[in-house]
């Protein structure tokens, strides 16, 4: 394994087994430092995650997280203790992001985005450790153009995070491997307490962990590998409370379809978001783990098995009881089928110059980009998630609204998000007010707006109301539950209707 500072012409890669790693591609990479390795594919990956970033509108869960992380710490407190407990660090972070860069779409995002780069440049430095500086290089370059790493470092949600906390774990494993010391477990321990509070479901790439620093006792003997338990056991005692309480809260993930053996024929495509993609992946990665295999680095093939594979495996035998076999919850296998792909070109290029690896690259990254171009542009359009159509819905009725109006939410039961955050930059006053729900005085965080127990008094004297909802009955009032429609029934006709991609807006004129 290469220490940071080599500038050897001949790396040698101990996780590989001790043998001497593949000739490099030319002095000029066999003597890269590892800021020259990794600075490309992050500035690559960054432009690629900013293209289009705040075009699309927020769907359900970025609404979840912008509504989550602009209330009062005393109000998230209490959210938490009832819902997302697993999502608070997140939420405070973009708390304080929000707080200094706003609540735009793209300020939103932008989080999402630095992750991703980030871990493109750390995928980087791995395949440098495993293999050599080109194969780090061409796996950091891979990075951007899987369509998945746009989906989700272009979200306001906690998954590119988790995937940069969990390659970055791997990345200072291997130093501390090469060279144990106290803070570089800690450190460690540090990156794997973050993969609990970025994404709990992470955790499970701990398997491929052990897997490296087996191989290293085994080889090594040193004494000082013990430190591995010992910062995994320290970890986990820190992440400990939120583990429990998010256990407690299990429901909220129940709605995940069954593990069917159509959904595993699916997985593969849905996690790299491109069947194409994921099929390139799949035929390289599982070559390269052959290959790796038989040139006595078993334990390499064996780490990046692990990481790949077991995760999967462990999510879909404990489906009924854990409800994890779901693409964006195994994000985190991704970066080691993109290792693995770095590997399988770098072995293709051979021991040529730096322009024979940068050709393999380029044609192998071109292609890529073109199976996997019309995810790229869907992930940056509001078909993503077949999302209602907050933003044009809530244009429609700011345009149309007038002092007094009140509003309506059916079907859907956090439709009321969507539009409050279209609508964030006028005063509370100018908005529609929402009736028909008792929400109880000072409670911003409670997760759903009861019903309306006196439907007369809540309706009072309001002239006109909108009904938002995404019932596709054909009948405005039916979402309504049956003793409140009786009553609006009585008092409203519906002027007008007006149909948007998946919500429906009638206006309710007082008889």
């Amino acid at each position: 394994m290469a220490p940071d500072t080599a500038t050897s012409a001949s790396a040698t890669s101990d996780v590989a087994g001790g043998e001497e790693a593949p000739a490099s591609a030319g002095r000029r990479l066999r003597e890269s430092v590892p800021l020259r390795i990794a600075l490309p594919p992050f500035v690559v990956t960054l432009i690629v995650m900013l293209i289009g970033l705040g075009d699309r509108q927020l769907w359900r869960d970025e609404n979840a997280t912008w509504w989550a992380s602009t209330l009062s710490f005393g109000d998230l407190r209490k959210l938490v203790e009832t819902v997302d407990v697993v999502l608070l660090p997140y939420y405070v972070l973009m708390h304080g992001w929000i707080a200094i860069f706003g609540d735009s779409e793209t300020a939103l995002r932008l989080p999402s985005a630095l992750f991703m780069a980030l871990a493109a440049a750390v995928i980087a430095l791995i395949g440098r450790r495993l293999s050599d500086p080109a194969t780090g290089l061409v796996a950091g370059l891979l990075v951007p153009v899987v369509p998945v790493i746009s989906r989700y470092g272009q979200e306001a949600r906690p998954y590119a995070m988790a995937m940069l906390a969990s390659v970055t774990a791997v990345w200072l494993l291997l130093r501390a491997i090469e060279r144990p010391t106290v803070w570089r477990w800690l450190g460690y321990a540090v990156a794997v307490a973050w993969i609990g509070c970025s994404h709990v479901v992470a955790l499970m790439a701990l398997a491929a962990h052990f897997v490296l620093v087996l191989w290293a006792y085994l080889t090594t003997k040193k004494r000082a590998l013990a430190g591995w338990p010992a910062a995994v056991l320290l970890a986990v005692l820190a992440i400990s409370p939120l583990v429990l309480r998010g256990q407690s809260q299990g429901k909220q993930i129940s709605w995940i379809p069954d593990a069917t053996w159509e959904r595993v024929q699916q997985f593969p495509g849905e996690v790299f978001m491109s069947f194409a993609v994921a099929g390139f992946f799949l035929v390289v990665g599982l070559g390269a783990l052959a290959v790796t295999a038989f040139e006595k680095r078993a334990w390499t093939a064996g780490f990046l098995a692990v990481w790949t594979l077991l995760p999967p495996l462990i999510a879909y035998v404990t489906f009924d009881e854990f409800h994890f076999f779901y693409p964006r919850y195994l994000l985190f296998t991704v970066p080691a089928w993109i290792l693995l792909g770095g590997f399988a070109l770098r072995r293709l290029a051979g021991s040529e110059t730096v322009t024979t690896l940068a050709a393999v690259t380029v044609v192998a990254a071109a292609g890529l980009a073109f199976a996997g171009w019309d995810q790229q542009a869907k992930v940056r359009s509001n078909a993503v998630e077949s999302e209602y159509s907050f933003r044009a819905a809530a244009a429609f009725i700011r345009e149309r609204q007038q002092p007094g109006d009140g509003i309506i939410f059916t079907g859907y039961p956090y439709l009321h998000r969507g539009f409050r955050y279209e609508w964030r930059d006028e005063p509370a006053p100018q908005q529609p007010r929402e009736i028909l729900v008792d929400q109880p005085a000072g409670q911003a965080y409670s997760w759903v707006h009861p019903a309306c127990r006196d439907t007369r008094a809540c309706l009072g004297a309001t002239e006109r109301i909108w009904l938002v909802s995404s019932d596709p009955s054909g009948k405005p009032l039916d979402p309504l539950p049956a003793n409140q429609q009786k009553v609006v029934t009585d008092l409203y006709v519906v002027a007008q209707r007006t149909v948007f991609h998946r919500l429906w807006v009638s206006e309710l004129i007082k008889k």
